[in-house]
């Protein structure tokens, strides 16, 4: 961003991700910082944003008020995002919503048709999204690599779910519903194959009494004919895993660094990528869009795609079978 001024950012919601967002960047990044943070109960996090040096409040609507703003960064409860997206929006803010953008395809079209009426940048932000082996495995498949993409497979699994109550908005099943847990990889697939045509979505309670399933599976038939998988687990070590196989080989992201390709004819081929950090990479990208110097990785589109597919992994719950997006 060469000499240009610092692109200021607000925060509206500051729990444990919101945290991790400023920290990547504060007194780090020389082109984005926060500025301003809003929460329900700002004197949970006093200490914290004294220590970076950040503005705190509860009044969402005078923080949208200030000049001094140029970006409004959604972190609170996902069933809230397109509340406080769409004010931030008419306040005449640009807008990253760290996912879910929205629980409705209506309200995701609706937010960016906002934006683009208010001449904004909207943006839905998931930080793998920004993984350097992510970005081998997009070159590997714009080049051929793998051939004919006939299926994709995606696992996120962690622990969270043993650790929480009713009360926390990710094990509400009507913000979280079965299989939406596996999202970063839903969104890889959308990107890379195309929108989502049917799906079925089947939860089970295994391990806890949370109304979200806490394990679950997804089974997909993208556009193009091509199926896919995904498994979203709450109660068991972190595991995460995106393969695509294609008529001439496989690739796999492990984890957040290591890429591997296996191709029909040839020797495999392993990268481990050093680390980084993709949540500073995830909001100077933000700035660069909202500037209109670079397009941002997430699509319009792909956002709205992907929003209607975890819409139907809810409505597939509740009909107990497959549903036609």
């Amino acid at each position: 961003m060469g000499g240009r001024k610092m692109f200021n950012l607000a925060i509206m919601g500051l729990g444990a991700w919101g945290k991790n967002l400023i920290g990547s960047v504060q007194g780090k990044s020389d082109s984005v910082r926060f500025v301003s943070a809003v929460t329900r109960t700002p004197a949970k996090v006093e200490d914290f944003t004294r220590q970076h040096g950040i503005g705190l409040g509860s009044d969402y609507g005078a923080m949208l008020s200030d000049d001094a703003i140029d970006g409004v960064v959604i972190c609170g409860p996902g069933d809230l995002h397109v509340e406080h997206a769409a004010a931030a929006i008419d306040a005449g803010k640009h807008v990253l919503v760290i996912k879910p953008l929205a629980l409705r395809r209506t309200e995701a079209v609706e937010l960016y048709e906002a934006a683009g009426k208010k001449g904004v940048f909207l943006g839905m932000g998931y930080e793998r999204c920004f993984l350097p082996a992510i970005d081998e495995l997009r070159r590997r498949v714009a080049a051929g690599d793998l051939g004919q993409i006939v299926h994709a497979e995606g696992d996120y699994c962690v622990g969270r779910y043993s650790n929480m109550t009713r009360e926390h908005w990710k094990t509400n099943s009507a913000v979280a519903p079965a299989g939406a847990l596996a999202d970063h990889m839903l969104y890889l697939m959308i990107e890379l194959i195309g929108p989502v045509e049917e799906l079925q979505a089947r939860g089970l309670h295994l391990a806890t009494d949370l109304d979200a399933p806490d394990t679950s599976t997804v089974t997909l038939r993208f556009a193009g004919g091509a199926s896919g998988l995904l498994t979203a687990i709450g109660v068991t070590a972190n595991y995460a895993r995106v393969v695509f196989f294609g008529t001439e080989g496989w690739a796999e992201v492990r984890g957040a660094s290591r890429f591997e390709f296996t191709p029909s004819i040839g020797e495999p081929t392993v990268i481990d990528f050093p680390e980084f950090d993709s949540l500073r990479s995830q909001l100077e990208c933000f700035a660069v869009a909202a500037m209109d110097e670079a397009a941002f990785p997430v699509s319009p589109e792909n956002a709205i795609a992907g929003v209607a597919a975890v819409e139907a992994m809810g409505q597939s719950v509740k009909s107990g079978g497959p549903i036609a997006l």
